[in-house]
């Protein structure tokens, strides 16, 4: 009778330790399902952040090259959409406003560069139809600077769902506050930078989220994400994401 009792005590521990680890790699995927919509919004094969951030820079160049007269704004709408037979398809409607201000001897300063878009991407691993804006102060603009220097705000919302199990869908906001991200006016590509990350939403897979971490451009091709305390490094290209 006590050895029968004993099984059950060792069968009631066991549920328990089982229920606990089933806990725990929820909210361990949860992260990573975070830090899946993180890198997929930056992905350039989605028209994310990082080709986005290129795109204004070379229209940057090209309005200095309209001789833009200081306290001129611009504004202009384009459509951005992949080639066909890509490996992730996008399609987003942009509308932009740029200002130019000068310094005290009237020479090109900054630009002030507002940005809104609607659209949606379907990668490999993710759908997200979402809208949003940009809003940078972007410096470098005299003739002997290198590289443009972006400060200000990127943000998305929409609904997403992931390709791996669809009833793994939700909705979500994303928030990256920009600082000093660097790019090469030659090449057209991120050499540098960071941002603080701020993602809210609802998930099937947990009710509601909240996720705080910080992100560093390494280059054109990686970044560096430490979302909740758990480090990931964002292919820049892809979206992809591994864990340090």
């Amino acid at each position: 009778m006590k050895f029968a009792n004993f099984l059950i005590l060792i069968g009631f521990i066991t549920a328990i330790t089982s229920c606990k680890k089933a806990q725990l790699a929820s909210v361990v995927a949860s992260n990573d399902d975070a830090a899946i919509i993180v890198g997929n919004t930056l992905a350039a094969n989605n028209y994310g952040m990082n080709v986005l951030s290129t795109d204004i820079s070379a229209n940057e160049i090209a309005l200095m090259t309209k001789n833009l007269a200081c306290g001129q704004s611009v504004t202009d709408s384009i459509i951005r959409k992949s080639s066909p037979g890509a490996l992730a398809s996008y399609y987003y409607k942009l509308k932009y406003t740029d200002l130019l201000t000068c310094n005290t001897s009237s020479q090109p300063d900054n630009l002030t560069n507002t940005l809104s878009y609607k659209g949606n991407f379907n990668g490999p691993r993710l759908t997200f139809t979402n809208s949003g804006t940009t809003n940078y102060k972007i410096a470098g603009l005299t003739p002997t600077a290198t590289v443009h220097v972006f400060n200000g705000d990127y943000r998305a919302s929409g609904s997403f769902k992931f390709k791996s199990d669809t009833t793994n869908r939700g909705n979500v906001s994303l928030m990256l506050i920009v600082k000093n991200l660097t790019i090469s006016k030659a090449t057209q590509t991120i050499t540098g930078g960071t941002a603080t990350v701020i993602i809210t939403g609802t998930s099937t897979k947990k009710s509601a989220f909240t996720y705080n971490g910080t992100l560093n451009f390494n280059n054109a091709f990686s970044a560096s994400l430490s979302l909740n305390g758990i480090d990931y490094i964002i292919d820049l290209i892809t979206g992809e994401i591994s864990k340090k």
